[in-house]
């Protein structure tokens, strides 16, 4: 019953595809950025940043990940009620009583259904979460940020370090 792979598939697959498909070329394109910014802070500029600005930017780009966080959790839900109906399917002893098969059918799908609606609502509260964590400071030490250098082989980092240190992301 190889559930774990296709649930590994979920988030190793599905969800960096979906987070590539969002929109955030258009979101962060500096006519928008100009836009937002003096919206949010007005027409006189800032010495220091524009905070308003920064909140509106973060908290806009973050809210796009709600959608494919919620299809993600619609996927691992699909792929654990085709578990549980082929297990049952599978069970031999289970085919001797029709009925004793359809209770727990219908009791661990309700229990799955549950489990969906409370796995939505905390993955709705982590995205709102990561999008409150941002704070103005984080964009002034990331100002600060040196830069890394490339390998001393001369290969630039790998895509998945980051361009800056882990001291930027502390509050």
């Amino acid at each position: 019953r190889p559930g774990g792979d296709r649930i590994y598939g979920v988030f190793d697959h599905q969800l960096p595809a979906a987070l590539k498909k969002l929109p955030f070329d258009r979101h962060l394109s500096l006519k928008n950025v100009q836009k937002v910014v003096t919206e949010a802070d007005g027409y006189q500029p800032h010495l220091i940043a524009p905070e308003q600005g920064y909140r509106r930017l973060i908290d806009g780009s973050i809210t796009y990940f709600k959608g494919p966080a919620e299809a993600s959790v619609d996927a691992v839900h699909f792929v654990l009620k085709e578990l549980v109906r082929k297990s049952i399917a599978e069970t031999e002893e289970l085919k001797r009583f029709p009925s004793l098969q359809n209770d727990i059918a219908t009791a661990a799908n309700e229990a799955l259904e549950r489990f969906r609606e409370e796995s939505r609502k905390t993955v709705v509260r982590l995205v709102e979460m990561e999008s409150s964590y941002l704070t103005v400071d984080f964009f002034r030490k990331l100002h600060a940020a040196p830069e890394k250098k490339p390998e001393k082989n001369g290969h630039p980092p790998g895509p998945n370090n980051d361009h800056f240190h882990d001291t930027s992301l502390a509050r």
